[in-house]
Parts: C-alpha cells; structure tokens; sequence
C-alpha cells in the first residue's frame, strides 16, 4: 500500500465510526438504522484490519481520540432536533450516502482484490440499505404494476416494454 491509499482508508474508516455513532444516537431501537450502524461497523472493521497488516508501525495507527470526540459532536448535532422517526432517518441516511460515497471511491482505487471483494459486499449492502431508507421516507416510490407488465403490439403478441436493447439476426 501507499501513502495514497492508507489515507483513504483513513478517511473511509473515520466515515464509517461517524455513521455508527449518528446511528447509536438517532435510534438506537430502529431497525434500519441498526443495519446500518452494523454495515458501517464491518467497513470500520475490514479497514482496520487491513491497515493494521501493513508493514510499517505508523500506517498501523487506529482511529486516535479526536476523531472519536468529533463522531460524537457530529453525533449530537445529527440528533439534535429530532423529534420524529421520518427526520431521523432523513438524518441518517444523508450521513448513510457519505459512507456510500466515501466506499465507492476507496474501491474504484484499490488494487487489493480481497479488500475490493469485501468492500464491494458492503457497498451492496449498503445500497440497499438506502433503497430501504428512501421507501421508507418516501422519497422513492415503488413502480406500479402496470408500469412494469408486458404490453401487447398490433399483433397481439405480448413484448416487454423496456429501453434494453436487442440483437436482430
């Protein structure tokens, strides 16, 4: 590894602690947000593992106190005001996308394919995580079923309305 990567990863495990503390702060009994304080915790873990199995001493450093003082003002900003469930998953999912972001940059630049295959489990993870967010907040509708069934043509025989393309021999 590199100077490069290490603090990517650096800053990928400090996103991670921060979206597990928000996370220990705005609903510790919520479900969505308990996976999500949980996958944050496997990135922080996998990370740390493989910072910790770098040769020299100084890239083996964990997150220091001040980065755990700062998840915890972050963490009681994120949890101040919120009186409801729907805001607190507002909250939490735009530090949830942070965390998403911070991940899909760190695997685009690793050459490790162990830490890429780990990485890109909890980026799936997580992706889902934020579909369930947006449903539940409202911000993503599901499609209807007539939007998604098969539409007849002039003669009568059933096609799939989509935009995928297709190969004609």
């Amino acid at each position: 590894m590199i100077d490069k990567e290490v603090e990517r990863l650096r800053r990928l495990r400090a996103t991670a602690l921060r979206v597990r503390t928000v996370a220990r702060a705005l609903g510790p009994r919520d479900v969505l947000v308990t996976r999500g304080r949980c996958a944050a915790w496997r990135v922080a873990r996998t990370v740390s593992g493989r910072l910790r199995a770098h040769p020299y001493a100084s890239f083996q450093k964990d997150a220091g106190i001040a980065v755990v003082v700062a998840n915890s003002l972050v963490a009681a900003n994120a949890a101040l005001g919120v009186k409801t469930r729907h805001q607190g998953l507002l909250r939490f999912e735009a530090h949830l996308k942070s965390l998403a972001r911070e991940l899909a940059d760190v695997r685009a630049l690793t050459c490790a394919p162990d830490l890429n295959d780990s990485l890109a489990r909890s980026q799936i993870e997580i992706r889902a995580l934020l579909a369930a967010l947006g449903y539940e907040t409202g911000r993503v509708r599901v499609p209807e079923p007539a939007a998604i069934s098969a539409v007849a043509n002039a003669r009568g025989e059933a096609t799939a309305d989509s935009d995928w393309p297709y190969l004609a021999f």
